[in-house]
């Protein structure tokens, strides 16, 4: 489902922006900057990602007011973050609200690295966008920047606030926060489920697209039993119910118990369940991001993408990278090629991973 979408994306939208470019000198008289959209289609680390572009809007225009436009799949962590208002392209409700909204935003940062959908919808919706350059959308733009593979992925979003005359940073994620009932639960179940030892997360899976950078399931099972047997700690396996094959594998490799969390909780829960563990372990996937907004202590596995762009950011943070193969993933392109798990996947032992886990719990070697 998701590569038809992105082919319908890639062909139709190309043929959308042809007309489009005609109509590019057609804008509303601009009454400042007030309004503002962020446009957020996919990818659930990557929207987590967006919401330091958010706070740095907010500080930089006081009275501004900031609305999201996302799909279903990524709602969670904007209703979890100080947002105004959210536009869900996936509701016909919302869509008809869209469709009186020509040209209201002041500017529409379009977040996106490479959907034509996005450039189109910020072209009808915002007097200013702005969006990423040297693609063939980039011409509905009237502000571009550079996504440069050469620094984080924050730094790119945050290039785009930058290009407004702006400066901000940030050194850490921005910390999504959830209801009472929710915690609540959530630690009920911890008080039943663990001993109160030091948690350690673990998410073995990744999500439907590039296979290839989901580390080994022998490994996972052998690292996880020994954090339990040398570290001390409660192992907690957290996932998508998508990955309950993957999840079920590495369970039954291991010989201690872990706690398998698939499927008891909403993703809102799971971001308060990340919050409780002291280290977190994830392939190059949205929980590895969601674990560093939530100020654990994250190890990030990489291969077919580089931690440089998409490591867990903030202090203290530690990606393993050990392939020599070049990318497989161009996120500026839409290109994720599938094959060669072992070239990218291989190099990484579970030694490098369980010394990167007692760096962060900082033990001593008890071998």
């Amino acid at each position: 489902m998701v590569g038809i979408q992105r082919i319908i994306d890639k062909y139709v939208g190309y043929l959308i922006i042809v007309i489009l470019l005609v109509f590019r000198i057609l804008r509303k008289k601009r009454s400042g900057r007030r309004k503002f959209l962020v446009i957020k289609l996919w990818a659930l680390g990557d929207s987590i990602l967006t919401l330091s572009l958010i706070k740095g809007i907010r500080e930089s225009f006081k009275e501004s007011n900031i609305d999201v436009l996302l799909r279903t799949k990524v709602k969670d962590v904007y209703e979890c973050y100080q947002v105004d208002h959210i536009y869900n392209l996936d509701s016909p409700a919302d869509l008809m609200k869209l469709v009186s909204k020509y040209r209201y935003y002041d500017v529409v940062f379009d977040c996106e690295p490479y959907l034509n959908l996005s450039a189109i919808l910020a072209f009808f919706l915002g007097n200013e966008r702005i969006g990423f350059s040297n693609q063939f959308r980039s011409r509905l733009y009237t502000k571009t920047t550079g996504f440069s593979k050469q620094q984080h992925m924050i730094q790119n979003y945050l290039d785009m606030l930058r290009s407004l005359g702006l400066q901000y940073d940030t050194q850490n994620l921005e910390r999504l926060s959830v209801s009472g009932f929710d915690k609540t639960k959530v630690d009920n179940y911890l008080s039943r489920s663990t001993q109160g030892k030091t948690i350690v997360g673990i998410t073995p899976g990744v999500a439907e697209s590039s296979k290839n950078r989901m580390w080994y399931e022998e490994r996972f099972a052998e690292l996880a039993d020994r954090i339990i047997d040398y570290l001390d700690c409660d192992v907690i396996f957290i996932d998508s119910p998508d990955n309950k094959k993957i999840m079920d594998g590495v369970i039954a490799l291991m010989k201690q118990k872990p706690v398998n969390t698939l499927g008891i909780f909403t993703l809102r829960e799971t971001f308060h369940l990340i919050s409780k563990c002291t280290v977190f372990i994830s392939n190059d996937t949205g929980p590895m991001h969601i674990a560093a907004a939530q100020g654990c202590r994250t190890i990030g596995l990489f291969g077919p993408n580089t931690p440089v762009l998409w490591g867990p950011y903030g202090t203290g943070n530690i990606a393993i990278y050990k392939t020599l193969l070049k990318p497989a993933i161009q996120n500026d392109k839409g290109i994720f090629r599938e094959g060669d798990r072992e070239g990218y996947m291989g190099g990484i032992s579970v030694d490098d991973v369980f010394e990167a886990v007692k760096e962060c719990l900082g033990t001593i070697n008890k071998y």
